[in-house]
C-alpha cells in the first residue's frame, strides 16, 4: 500500500507544471481513458452510454477533466494555483493576460455576462488546441484548455 501511495505522488504533476493548450504534466489532450487510469486514481466514472463527463484526479487539485468519446478533451481550472506556461491564472487582470499574451489574445464579449464580462481566446494558428479565460469585473475567473472543439463548448458536457 505505501508503495502505491509514494508511486501516486511521484506521478502528480508538480505545483509548477504549466496548463498547455495541450494538457499539463502526464494529463495529454487526446489521450484514452485507460490511459488516465494507469496515471492513478481517478474520480468519475462514465454513465453507461455518456459520451461526455468530468473526471477529477487527486494528483491534479482543482481541475477538471472532461473525457469526451473515450478521451482526455479538455482540462478546466478555477484554481490559481495552476499558471499556463506564460505565466497567466485566474485571479489575474484582463490587462495582466493581455501584457502577457499581446495580439495572440483575442477579446470577446462573454455569452453571457457581457458586456461586463470577456472570454481572454488564445488559439495558435492553425492548432487544434486552444485556450478560453471567462473574466467578470475585469478578472479572471476560469479557464480552460483543451481540444478546440471542446474548449468552446459554453456549458461544459451539456
Amino acid at each position: 500500500m505505501l508503495g502505491l501511495i509514494v508511486a501516486l505522488l511521484a506521478m502528480a504533476a508538480p505545483p509548477d507544471a504549466p496548463l498547455t493548450v495541450q494538457g499539463v504534466g502526464a494529463l495529454r489532450i487526446g489521450m484514452p481513458v485507460a490511459a488516465l487510469r494507469r496515471l492513478g486514481a481517478v474520480n468519475g466514472d462514465p454513465e453507461p452510454g455518456a459520451e461526455c463527463t468530468y473526471w477529477s484526479m487527486p494528483q491534479y487539485p482543482g481541475l477538471r477533466l472532461m473525457v469526451f468519446g473515450g478521451r482526455l478533451a479538455r482540462i478546466d481550472n478555477e484554481d490559481p494555483a495552476w499558471a499556463t506556461r506564460s505565466g497567466a491564472r485566474v485571479g489575474m487582470t484582463e490587462g495582466q493576460v493581455r501584457a502577457i499574451y499581446g495580439g495572440a489574445i483575442q477579446v470577446r464579449p462573454h455569452p453571457y455576462t457581457a458586456p461586463e464580462g470577456h472570454y481572454l481566446v488564445y488559439r495558435p494558428r492553425g492548432a487544434r488546441y486552444g485556450m478560453i479565460m471567462e473574466t467578470a469585473g475585469g478578472r479572471v475567473e476560469s479557464l480552460r484548455v483543451g481540444a478546440w472543439t471542446q474548449v468552446q463548448w459554453i456549458e461544459g458536457c451539456q
